[in-house]
């Protein structure tokens, strides 16, 4: 009787011990699997199509600035150059204008140069933060097409299995859609 017990109580302290190993493996079943992804959004920005694009006018766009500027400062050269090589028998009042008007062109010179400067980085904010939104949104919509769970810049991450890298894929599709 007493071995009877100890069985009977040894398969109902087993069965007992099964139970939430048992339950474990049902919620491992029912919870989803976790999908990974990560993209590198600089490399995004160096190698798509479209943000090469945008890039490009963007440069146009500098560099018609600085022709400006460059013009600029050629024609304060050359009133620096008439003022040194004026003639000394030039009247005062004359040279004192030809001194302040270089003085004022200076100063023209330096404001434009600060203008340009805040008007082109405010465009290359507005040009990256377009840029940063629209593969956003592709991201986000691949992510939801593929069941990607979370979605991760490369810069945040230590280590990866290049298995996860996505951003080859987003660049295709961000330039298929621009």
């Amino acid at each position: 009787m007493k071995k009877a017990f100890v069985f009977w109580f040894t398969i109902l302290l087993a069965a007992f011990m099964a139970m939430p190993m048992q339950a474990a493996q049902e919620k491992k079943a029912k919870d989803p699997v976790v999908k990974v992804g990560v993209i590198d959004m600089q490399k995004i920005m160096r190698e798509s199509k479209a943000a090469k694009n945008a890039q490009a006018a963007f440069r146009k766009d500098l560099d018609a600035k600085r022709g400006v500027l460059a013009a600029k400062q050629q024609e304060i050269r050359v009133m620096e150059e008439e003022l040194k090589g004026a003639d000394p028998r030039l009247a005062d009042e004359a040279r004192r204008q030809k001194a302040e008007k270089l003085t004022r062109e200076i100063r023209e010179l330096k404001l434009l140069t600060a203008d340009m400067e805040d008007e082109l980085k405010r465009k290359d904010v507005e040009l990256t933060q377009k840029i940063v939104g629209e593969v956003i949104r592709v991201v986000n919509a691949y992510a939801k097409k593929e069941n990607i769970t979370l979605i991760l810049e490369r810069s945040a991450v230590v280590a990866l299995d290049q298995a996860v890298d996505i951003t080859s894929t987003i660049i295709q599709l961000y330039d298929a859609g621009k």
